[in-house]
């Protein structure tokens, strides 16, 4: 019986997000948003930063209200142009780490197929400047120079980054492998304080398919660690296995772990 209600309650926030989309998120950002963009390109940023805080306020509130959905943060980001590596475990991460960063808004790699045929989405990605990746072996080398491009923006303290160097979401929200190239181009261009983001309690939710069985009641948690300053060139691939580790380590206290890993991986 609780599974099933679970499953209710799941199935009834996406059917709520969906008329949310459709009867506001959509034509807002296509009448309103779109045209603000145009009628005063250099207020863009503001413009588009406003709207993606928005857009994960509202998911989020829609998720603590009607699927019961708990998130607890520790941790703050000041704002300024940051670089922001966060492992990647559910749907609502995005809008978790939008909600909490910030301005300027960041940027994070996207999948180039998602930026045509979404409703709201994909007009999203494309007003929001997003760098488009494809996430193939052959696209690899035009994959780091679009992610370079983004960087050189947050460089010139124009935008943030946003980057899951797993590169997809893990199934039980262990850290797996990074994909180092897109992290290294970030932190190579950059230089710019680097935050770690390391959410748990959310893996549950990680494609649409489990949310509708599961995202109803999930307890999660955000751990904001640092800053830490970017090495010389020479240093970055020490720098990120660095970075993973001390992400590990804080993983592994969220979830009962012992601290004194936490503590040698943040001296």
């Amino acid at each position: 019986m609780r599974a099933a209600l679970r499953a209710a309650r799941s199935v009834l926030f996406f059917l709520v997000y969906g008329l949310w989309v459709a009867l506001f998120f959509g034509p807002v950002q296509r009448l309103v948003i779109w045209p603000l963009t145009r009628l005063f390109p250099g207020k863009h940023n503001p413009i588009m930063g406003a709207w993606f805080r928005l857009l994960a306020n509202s998911t989020l509130g829609q998720a603590r209200v009607i699927g019961g959905v708990r998130i607890k943060v520790e941790g703050a980001v000041p704002p300024g142009s940051a670089v922001f590596v966060v492992n990647h475990q559910s749907l609502l991460d995005i809008p978790l780490v939008y909600s909490r960063v910030g301005p300027p808004y960041p940027l994070i790699p996207t999948r180039a197929l998602y930026a045509r045929g979404i409703p709201g989405i994909s007009l999203l990605i494309r007003l929001g400047r997003l760098p488009l990746v494809h996430q193939t072996r052959e696209s690899r080398r035009q994959d780091v120079v679009a992610i370079a491009h983004a960087a050189e923006a947050v460089a010139r303290g124009e935008s943030s980054i946003l980057i899951f160097p797993e590169g997809h979401r893990t199934r039980d929200g262990q850290i797996g492998p990074f994909m180092r190239a897109g992290l290294r181009a970030i932190l190579a261009r950059a230089r710019r304080p680097v935050y770690l983001l390391v959410i748990d309690g959310l893996w549950r939710a990680r494609t649409t398919a489990d949310s509708l069985l599961h995202f109803a009641g999930m307890r999660g948690a955000l751990h904001v660690l640092g800053p830490f300053d970017p090495p010389a060139e020479e240093a970055l691939d020490a720098f990120v296995d660095d970075l993973r580790q001390r992400m590990c380590a804080e993983l592994d206290v969220m979830r009962g772990g012992p601290s004194q890993g936490r503590t040698e991986a943040a001296t």
